[in-house]
């Protein structure tokens, strides 16, 4: 929930740092429905995502999806009008969130730039549960798997949407996940993947 949470709140806004992308709306419109959506609480212990592959799954990504995007529409109008973009910013305005869904979710291009969001962070809780025992291996052998683990989720994070490279966010994410697990009052302290020694990404 924590990665998922940062992943929803760091990704849009560096996306975003360049106003310019919200001018082709079959890309800025799956990163909105993606921020919009709340991260996935599955009902088994094997369920860490959403999965593109079930439709359930999807359907409720875009219902979860519609209350918050108003919102985050509104904060996107309100930028750009004082961008001095006025006939862009009415392409973005609360009343045209349906319409917007609608669009993510029927037209293929945009379905898959979801998707590949979706798909990506799937791959990132992947590489993260990739790490467990890693404390119980020998020296040698950590620095193996932890080098596996960085090369993993360097590749994805620059991969992750589409011209866009967030690998230069790894640092802060997996401090996040460090801070998620040890806030959990059933782990050690020291539980962690990560030391000083292995937070870093090249």
């Amino acid at each position: 929930m924590a990665i998922q949470s940062a992943l929803r709140e760091r990704i849009p806004v560096e996306y975003f740092s360049d106003v310019g992308k919200y001018r082709d709306m079959k890309t800025a419109g799956p990163m909105l429905v993606y921020q919009a959506s709340p991260p996935f609480r599955g009902k088994k212990r094997t369920e860490l995502t959403y999965d593109v592959l079930n439709p359930a799954l999807i359907a409720m990504l875009f219902r979860r999806a519609k209350p918050k995007l108003g919102e985050l529409l509104s904060q996107a109008e309100a930028r750009l009008r004082r961008e001095g973009l006025a006939e862009l910013a009415d392409q973005y305005a609360p009343r045209r969130s349906s319409a917007i869904l609608d669009c993510v979710q029927k037209l293929s291009k945009s379905r898959r730039h979801l998707y590949v969001l979706i798909r990506g962070e799937s791959v990132l809780m992947d590489a993260l549960v990739h790490l467990s025992g890693l404390g119980d291996l020998p020296p040698k052998a950590q620095a193996k798997k932890w080098a596996l683990f960085e090369k993993r989720w360097n590749f994805q994070l620059r991969r992750l949407y589409r011209g866009s490279d967030f690998s230069h966010l790894a640092r802060l994410l997996l401090e996040t996940v460090e801070n998620a697990l040890q806030s959990d009052s059933d782990l050690p302290q020291n539980s962690g993947p990560a030391s000083d020694d292995y937070l870093v990404f090249g």
